[in-house]
């Protein structure tokens, strides 16, 4: 019986050394963490009508916004937007939103933009609040460790590094938390959002 050719064990690969690279790659989730649910919150408060001036858009024309390539585009609509006190008037205004020429759309005033006004609205809004802790739930293992990895094996060893830490029970506690509130925000949304 011929016995089969044994092929040279590859050698393991090693945990990344800790250095300023490794923390700085943390900070940067951190920051993008911020950005997102920074964003998100902006926009949700907006939405839910909170903060900023709200108003009608009388649409005038719709077309789809195409994002990208692989993108199949957003509606936006564009018209005049008139605030309630009829203080602000913007014949220029424009927002992501379905309508039709002659609709109205309720919005709010956002900075120099407008954000559609409404439940589903603000919830989806809410939920890239909660997806901004995930982002920073990746990162805590880069900012505690200081590991800095060169390929997705170092990224996975990185992470399994921090069990049994106290950076795992926080890492823990973002990505649950992140998960439920993006659950709770975004699933009420997804009928209405299927529909139509």
């Amino acid at each position: 019986m011929e016995q089969p050719e044994l092929m040279p064990l590859q050698p393991p690969t090693p945990l990344p050394r800790p250095g300023i690279t490794g923390r700085a790659l943390g900070a940067l989730f951190f920051v993008l963490a911020l950005l997102v649910s920074g964003f998100g919150l902006y926009n949700a408060a907006h939405a839910a009508g909170v903060v900023g001036v709200h108003g009608t858009l009388a649409v005038e024309r719709c077309w789809v916004d195409q994002g990208g390539r692989n993108s199949r585009g957003t509606t936006v609509c564009g018209g005049t937007f008139r605030s309630d006190d009829g203080r602000v008037v913007n014949d220029r205004a424009s927002v992501r939103a379905a309508g039709k020429p002659g609709g109205k759309v309720s919005v709010q005033q956002a900075g120099d933009g407008y954000v559609r006004v409404g439940f589903g609205v603000a919830s989806r809004w809410a939920g890239l609040f909660f997806l901004g802790w995930l982002v920073a739930a990746f990162g805590v293992a880069f900012a505690a460790t200081g590991m800095f990895p060169r390929d997705r094996v170092q990224v996975a060893m990185v992470q399994r590094a921090v069990s049994g830490t106290r950076v795992r029970a926080v890492r823990r506690w973002l990505a649950l938390g992140g998960l439920a509130g993006a659950a709770v925000c975004v699933l009420p949304t997804l009928p209405a959002q299927l529909l139509g």
